[in-house]
């Protein structure tokens, strides 16, 4: 569904298209997608949704506005909490580890130089299959390159090193950003 107005999704309800509540939307950033305006959607489980679907995690719950069936004063999503929770429950590859998306989420992101890219905060996927990751975008680094604020990009599946205190990328700033400009436009 396309949205044109995210801010005024900040304190509603989610809920599932079954109708079982996930949660309340607590942020949102915009999607790299220039084509088909994007946001990813940060989503503050209830303790019965955290406690049965998503194991036990404080972490806001990335929702890309893809999901997004309609909207209201409620928010209702074209898929089910098993759904979501499938992706969220996942473990994949990270380097050298195995990585669930809870124990990544808000993690802070390196280039392989160990300069500060941003923070884990997403994902896409596509028939059950992650596509990309997403990076909030320190803010210095959207000043220098002249990128929009309050943005989420992508980055690959294969380019996460190690995962520790922190996510190291095979990437440096310079390949990110060609990366980004080849294939986002920016």
């Amino acid at each position: 569904m396309k949205i044109n107005n995210p801010q005024e999704f900040i304190g509603k309800e989610v809920n599932d298209v079954n109708g079982n509540t996930m949660g309340y939307i607590d942020k949102w950033w915009n999607s790299w997608n220039t084509d088909y305006p994007g946001y990813f959607f940060g989503v503050r489980p209830t303790e019965n949704s955290r406690a049965t679907w998503f194991r036990g995690t404080s972490k806001l719950i990335p929702i890309y506005s893809d999901y997004v069936k309609e909207f209201t004063h409620q928010v209702t999503l074209n898929k089910t909490l098993e759904d979501f929770s499938r992706f969220w429950n996942k473990a994949f590859p990270c380097g050298q580890t195995t990585c669930t998306t809870d124990e990544i989420t808000d993690k802070t992101v390196y280039d392989k130089n160990h300069s500060r890219v941003g923070t884990f905060y997403g994902w896409v996927e596509s028939d059950g299959t992650f596509k990309n990751y997403g990076c909030f975008v320190d803010p210095y680094i959207c000043d220098t390159w002249k990128i929009p604020h309050n943005i989420i990009m992508p980055m690959p599946i294969d380019s996460i090193t190690n995962v520790k205190d922190t996510i190291l990328l095979n990437k440096t700033l310079d390949e990110l950003k060609q990366y980004w400009q080849k294939y986002h436009q920016f």
